[in-house]
């Protein structure tokens, strides 16, 4: 094998098995996140974008391909970084509802920092990062744990029941990958396990 072919199997090997099989386009290689885990090219930092080069790339990408997901999240990545806002939030939402994680997860966070142009209704971002965690957003999974044990989505009509709450945890303890994040997820083990034991008689 040589040396390129060497390096694409590399980058191949760095990609989610799930999505390997779809096309990486040129708006993948400008603009995917690192921590997406529908992503199928390498990560770009934010700092590493080039947001003149890139944005014109995904759109005419998503303008190709309408009903792909997660083009139209690296879109609406690009417009956020280039304070399009309206914009954004629109093709983020719509990124969401086609069903990547990454795009729910992102939505679901605009509207728990209350962004601009993003909903109010902290159900709706309930309902997203549910979504998210199950789709294998990491960061889901622990908002969506932390939010529920302080009761932020007491009322939410869709909010988790006690054990789908475990099966969460547990599934992103599995995954952790650094020390803090494993701090934070054994301190919310220890909430959530205080929550299913009930009040001290």
């Amino acid at each position: 094998m040589n040396r390129a072919g060497i390096f694409g199997w590399l980058a191949l090997c760095s990609v989610p098995a799930a999505y390997a099989a779809d096309v990486v386009t040129e708006c993948d290689r400008l603009a995917s996140h690192p921590e997406d885990p529908g992503r199928i090219s390498t990560g770009v930092e934010r700092a590493d974008i080039d947001l003149k080069t890139a944005t014109p790339v995904c759109e005419k990408a998503v303008a190709d391909d309408p009903s792909n997901g997660r083009l139209r999240y690296q879109y609406a990545r690009l417009l956020f970084y280039g304070n399009q806002t309206a914009a954004a939030m629109e093709q983020m939402r719509r990124s969401a509802d086609a069903g990547h994680p990454q795009a729910q997860f992102v939505f679901g966070t605009f509207i728990t920092r209350n962004r601009p142009d993003a909903p109010k209704d902290i159900c709706l971002a309930e309902a997203y990062w549910k979504k998210s965690a199950a789709g294998g957003r990491q960061a889901a999974r622990v908002q969506y744990v932390r939010y529920t044990l302080k009761g932020a989505f007491d009322g939410c009509p869709g909010k988790a029941a006690d054990d789908e709450l475990v099966d969460i945890l547990s599934s992103a303890q599995e995954q952790s990958k650094n020390f803090y994040e494993g701090l934070v997820l054994e301190d919310l083990g220890e909430a959530l396990a205080k929550r299913l034991m009930g009040p001290n008689p």
